[in-house]
């Protein structure tokens, strides 16, 4: 990924020339999308002519783009309760993270450690689960969470079984992570220097389209995974039909958080860059309608709009995912080494 930096307002700027995915530089500037959420800045999304795959340009570096997500209203490291879109999003986090859990254990199920389905990450106090404990041959599955925010999803996944263990860059989410949960999580830094093979699963909830080192942290996350290990990634989808209601509008572009834009086409190329291949996806239900709110606000629609046409744009688009997933608005994808990369037979 070949860039260089410029300047806004003194401020370091990244400026690709390249694509990070193909490495092609015939690149073309395809839409402005100003920064609703905090700055009021304005991003170019480009496009790879080559690959397809999108992304932001002239985009905040690593040092400086901390302002960009320093607000109480960015709920994944504030956990904020104020306004209707953020009460929506705890209520349907209750019901997400429950569904998350459920999905990494199905997903391990018959895959890690090369056993079947009887050796499944077992239920809390069912009789012969070993006290609950998610047992790989008397060994429990280690779970890696990339960008755990406050911890939500790891405290579930530490009371179904698993051994956790999060990375999360902010401050502010991870102290609440260790006060109010008492888990293991560590700054940014750190990830860099987990051992090979430490982990049976790592999952990212929406993170990837914010890691400025894509295609080194792709290849850190690959060297961290057992061999019969399995990644879990959920990006938002910009084929999606809200993404295409909304256009600069929608609130899933999140410029300049949100570097990296995907389709399923464009996911499973840069991870098939890197010795990696999907086995399975699934469709995000929630993610329509909290999208289509946050972006009829972000589109100052009146109020009578902003409340109604979600739920017409979110059930559009949610159907859609039903009958295709590669449609969904945000699509989970379940991910494992290659045979060849692993170095598994065939």
């Amino acid at each position: 990924m070949d860039g260089k930096k410029q300047s806004m307002n003194d401020r370091p700027l990244i400026a690709l020339t390249s694509c990070p995915v193909c490495g092609s530089d015939d690149i073309q500037k395809v839409l402005e999308v100003v920064d609703y959420f905090s700055s009021g800045e304005l991003f170019p999304l480009f496009d790879c002519l080559r690959c397809g795959f999108r992304f932001t340009n002239c985009f905040p570096s690593e040092k400086t783009i901390g302002k960009y997500y320093d607000s109480p209203g960015y709920i994944a490291h504030s956990d904020t309760h104020r306004g209707l879109v953020n009460k929506l999003y705890h209520a349907a986090r209750k019901v997400m993270v429950k569904r998350k859990v459920r999905l990494v254990t199905t997903a391990i199920q018959g895959v890690v450690g090369g056993l079947n389905v009887t050796n499944k990450v077992s239920e809390p106090n069912r009789p012969g689960s070993a006290g609950g404990r998610a047992n790989i041959l008397n060994e429990t599955v280690r779970l890696l969470d990339m960008g755990c925010g406050t911890g939500y999803f790891l405290h579930a996944a530490k009371k179904r079984g698993f051994t956790v263990s999060g990375i999360e860059k902010e401050q502010g989410a991870r102290e609440h992570a260790i006060t109010k949960f008492g888990l293991d999580v560590q700054g940014e830094e750190d990830f860099w220097n987990i051992k090979r093979e430490s982990y049976h699963v790592v999952t990212l909830w929406h993170v990837l389209e914010h890691l400025e080192k894509l295609n080194e942290s792709i290849e850190k996350i690959k060297e961290v995974l057992t061999d019969e290990g399995v990644v879990v990634i959920a990006v938002p989808n910009h084929l999606s039909y809200d993404a295409h209601f909304y256009k600069e509008h929608w609130a899933a572009y999140d410029i300049p958080r949100h570097l990296w834009h995907f389709t399923p086409v464009t996911l499973e190329r840069l991870l098939a860059r890197h010795g990696l291949v999907v086995t399975g996806r699934h469709a995000m239900p929630f993610d329509p309608l909290y999208i289509s709110l946050l972006s009829e606000k972000y589109a100052k629609s009146n109020l009578l709009v902003r409340y109604a046409r979600p739920l017409l744009v979110g059930l559009k688009s949610l159907i859609r995912s039903c009958r295709n997933v590669e449609h969904g608005s945000s699509i989970v994808f379940i991910v494992q080494k290659s045979s060849k990369s692993s170095g598994k037979t065939p």
